[in-house]
């Protein structure tokens, strides 16, 4: 052998001895892929390869589902030189199964290519040394010849021969009985002891064909398998003569095997034996029981299997199955989970275990129960008395039974849920077996119990409820008081609590001013409401009083009811805004506490802008002020929104809140990012509203001292006179003080600021003087005072009009009452000026007052207006509708 030839043979010897050691790597399942012993000696003796086949053949063994490196040694024989084609055949197919071609670039990028059999399975990996082709997962026609070829550039091509050999596993061995019909795995049988038992192992044909063994506790006890070429499996039957106790729960497995690569697959039966029982036992009874407690009694057996049957029962009565549990060789249990009631009580329970398959083997143990349980009251009436007849100063007598054990230690009465107290209640005389009512009344009336108590706990009797005949009384939580207008009428409900409820009514009324009472007839005096009408002002304001009478007896003290002078409602109170849009906002208030004494009420809003200070929304006739919806609103604005409430009556004082709508993107703006400011730009939007607050705050301090100054100068006392007109009352006021008439059309212009009264202009058609309280312009911003020649205009009701067109014919309407310094509060927004503004016209000869403007504000409240003769008037605007008494 030449030298070149052994160089050739120990390279030969290192690549086979890498390809076996780094040929393969494992998958989902266990995989050993080995070389073949006798293949690799055969490499060590064969002659030199041939131009085809310049490297011998190497032996692969590979199982299916699994995955196998072919190796290939790519590195050039020769320095300098570089691989351009990689190609591998299989068996005799001519074209190749995979290509590398480096032929048109680098190598390490040059494309791989496979046949469709064996598509992205195959893998050429060349950063190992081998290079190795794998296929995962391996298929079984993977099996065959493999051949890779390598070209270099320079040197002639290298070509390695591989041989790929495949085992199929076989698949898991079934267990079945003799007849083969059943399948068997896990816990088999029960079969009784002594009796024979044959067990048949069958496994699938695998390649190459397995080997069917049996084994118990790792011990191999039959591996006489046989192929059955009919079925084409392979089998192995074990037969056991006779079971034994031994054999009770004992694991028997059957595995196939065909290689020693991949682990077999076990299947195991336990086998599950019939014995008698030997004894059974109610373990730890207890010396008592509690009623409606649940308790476990447990109850064991042994010798017995499978675990022996388990009943329970009760004075001959089977119970519901018991729930049966830890079964082993020796013994078997079962848990009763009982819950006694009082009846079971001196019964006798009772354990049966028995094997169903043997007869005459049950055996049973009982025990006597001592059941506890808490009182069991009842609670009846005396039987002289009927239940649908008890009237007063009646002696009533209950009764209470009580069943129980132990005994109850006690027993207590419950009144209307509550422990009966003869401190509290009068003339109840009370035992342990029950009570006596003497002469009832009807504070006695009501729900009656009683109860038991002992060491189980405390029993309560039924209910009795002593419905008591009474002559009738005033209900609590009812409506006291009414507000009745001028001339105007009120329903009132006497509202009275009476048994039985046939009742008849009879009315009279307490004047406030006489003092005398005096009794009303009605039409139908079964009627429980009585339409009460104001006619004199004087005297018909007082208490109306009402009494009922039913079988039993007259009502012995009426019920009060107090009419008094409707007036406007209070203010609404807690205004929110609870949702906002681009244009719309909602609010939500609550009535204050006094609606004036006359239902329904209306509500009103107003919204200005709060830059400019023009009205931009007047809504009207909400049903409930908990849902005051604004729509039509500038977007991105701030609103300052007064809210009214109004009755027949007048206007409550007003409730400002503060409101806004929602900038259209506000809907897709993120708040962090809001909030993500310049440190700077945020100072300044915060000091700059700041800045602004305190310079308006000190100008309107300066104005409010200034006109301060102007209103002590300007009081005078001047008694009202009606019967004058109004001129002669101008010409008496400027008469006493010269300046008077100067000072009524100088005052201060602060009071023209829009925060206090909103823009008013005087429609044009008024003939009357002008005297401005805010200057001499016309068109300023400001509240004007009117005199007029008109003697009197009658009485009369406004509605609400279709359109503001409906009152271009009449002029301003005029209130009737005069205003109170409270009452003239609700004409403004700010209190601040309120008070100056309202005491100037306080202090002058003018008792009522009215407001210049359009005639829109008529669309707002629907009020009672009077004109009364020689008197100054306020005009109600759009701007300050909230000015209406």
């Amino acid at each position: 052998m030449s030298s070149l030839d052994q160089i050739w043979l120990l390279f030969t010897f290192v690549l086979n001895f890498i390809a076996a050691e780094f040929g393969s790597v494992p998958s989902n399942t266990p995989v050993v892929l080995s070389q073949s012993t006798r293949a690799f000696r055969n490499i060590i003796n064969q002659a030199p390869a041939d131009k085809e086949k310049p490297f011998a053949s190497i032996t692969y063994t590979a199982v299916v589902r699994g995955k196998v490196a072919l190796p290939c040694n790519i590195e050039p024989p020769t320095a300098g030189d570089e691989v351009v084609l990689v190609l591998w055949y299989k068996d005799d197919i001519p074209a190749p199964i995979f290509t590398l071609d480096a032929r048109r670039g680098d190598l390490d990028r040059a494309p791989q290519s496979t046949l469709s059999d064996l598509g992205k399975r195959a893998f050429f990996n060349m950063a190992n040394k081998p290079a190795f082709l794998q296929i995962d997962p391996v298929h079984e026609n993977d099996a065959g010849e493999y051949r890779c070829r390598v070209d270099f550039k320079r040197a002639r091509s290298i070509n390695t021969v591989i041989n790929l050999r495949v085992i199929v596993p076989s698949g898991e061995p079934v267990i079945v009985d003799e007849e083969g019909s059943s399948r068997l795995r896990g816990l088999v049988g029960p079969f009784n002891e002594g009796d024979p038992l044959v067990l048949v192992c069958q496994s699938e044909q695998g390649k190459p064909r397995p080997s069917v063994t049996w084994w118990k506790d790792y011990r191999l006890i039959d591996e006489s398998y046989f192929y059955d070429a009919e079925d084409n499996l392979v089998k192995n039957v074990l037969e056991i003569e006779a079971l034994t106790r031994d054999d009770l729960l004992s694991v028997i497995v059957c595995q196939a095997s065909n290689n020693n690569i991949t682990v077999p697959n076990p299947v195991s039966v336990t086998l599950d034996l019939n014995l008698k029982p030997l004894d059974v036992t109610i373990e730890h009874p207890p010396s008592h029981l509690s009623a409606n407690q649940q308790v476990l009694l447990r109850c064991t057996s042994s010798g017995s299997r499978p675990a022996a049957k388990l009943s329970w029962w009760m004075n001959g009565r089977q119970l519901k199955p018991a729930r049966e549990d830890e079964a082993s060789l020796k013994s078997s249990s079962s848990v009763l989970m009982l819950t006694p009631s009082a009846e079971d009580n001196g019964k006798m329970i009772s354990c049966r275990a028995e094997n169903a398959l043997i007869p005459g083997s049950a055996l049973e143990h009982g025990l006597r129960l001592d059941v506890h349980y808490p009182p069991q009251a009842s609670l009846e009436l005396a039987s002289y008395i009927n239940p649908d007849d008890i009237r007063e100063q009646m002696d009533i007598r209950l009764t209470c039974h009580v069943n129980a054990n132990p005994q109850p230690a006690n027993v207590t009465w419950l009144f209307e849920g509550d422990r009966l107290r003869t401190d509290l209640l009068p003339r109840v005389i009370q035992s342990s077996t029950g009570i006596l009512i003497r002469r009832i009344q009807r504070v006695h009336r009501g729900r009656y119990m009683c109860q038991a108590e002992n060491s189980q706990g405390r029993g309560t009797s039924n209910e009795i409820y002593l419905k008591l005949k009474f002559s009738p009384l005033c209900k609590s939580k009812q409506r006291l008081a009414y507000g009745v207008p001028s001339e105007g009428e009120v329903s009132v409900l006497c509202d009275v609590e009476a048994d039985p409820d046939d009742l008849v009514y009879y009315w009279a009324f307490n004047s406030t001013v006489t003092g005398r009472v005096h009794n009303l007839s009605v039409a139908d005096n079964t009627r429980n409401v009585y339409t009460y009408k104001v006619s004199n002002l004087q005297v018909s304001y007082g208490t109306l009083l009402c009494w009922a009478k039913n079988p039993i007896g007259l009502q012995r003290d009426p019920c009060r009811y107090r009419i008094v002078p409707a007036g406007p409602p209070d203010p609404l109170v807690n205004c929110t805004q609870t949702n906002a849009t681009s244009s719309s906002i909602t609010l939500k208030c609550y009535e204050g506490t006094w609606d004036g004494g006359l239902r329904p009420l209306s509500f009103y809003a107003q919204v200005y802008d709060v830059e400019s200070g023009q009205m931009v929304a007047n809504t009207s006739h909400h049903t409930s002020p908990e849902n005051i919806s604004i729509s039509r609103l500038p977007t991105g604005s701030s609103f300052r929104v007064t809210v009214f409430a109004v009755n027949v009556k007048g206007v409550s004082a007003p409730h400002v809140i503060m409101a806004q709508t929602m900038r259209i993107a506000e809907k897709y703006i993120d708040h962090e990012v809001i909030l993500d400011m310049n440190p700077i730009l945020l100072g300044i939007a915060i000091a700059v509203p700041i800045a602004s607050a305190i310079f308006f705050i000190a100008l309107r301090t300066n104005c409010a001292l200034k006109t301060l100054q102007v209103l002590s100068e300007d009081k005078v006392n001047v008694p009202r006179e009606r019967d004058l007109d109004e001129e002669d009352q101008l010409k008496k006021l400027t008469d006493r003080d010269p300046g008077r008439r100067e000072s009524i059309h100088t005052v201060p212009c602060q009071l023209r600021s829009p925060d206090i009264i909103p823009h008013l202009t005087p429609p044009q058609d008024h003939r009357r003087q002008r005297a401005s309280l805010c200057g001499p312009h016309p068109e300023s911003p400001s509240v004007h005072l009117y005199y007029t020649n008109i003697p009197a205009v009658p009485t009369v009701e406004y509605g609400v009009p279709s359109s503001s067109s409906s009152y271009n014919n009449y002029e301003s309407p005029i209130y009737q009452r005069p205003m109170s310094l409270q009452r003239r509060q609700s004409l403004y927004y700010q209190k601040s000026m309120v008070d100056l503004h309202n005491a100037y016209l306080y202090d002058s000869p003018i008792t009522t007052r009215r407001v210049s403007g359009s005639s829109n504000a008529y669309n707002t409240l629907p009020l009672r207006r009077e004109l009364l003769k020689s008197e100054y008037y306020l005009e109600l605007t759009d701007e300050n509708v909230e000015s209406s008494v």
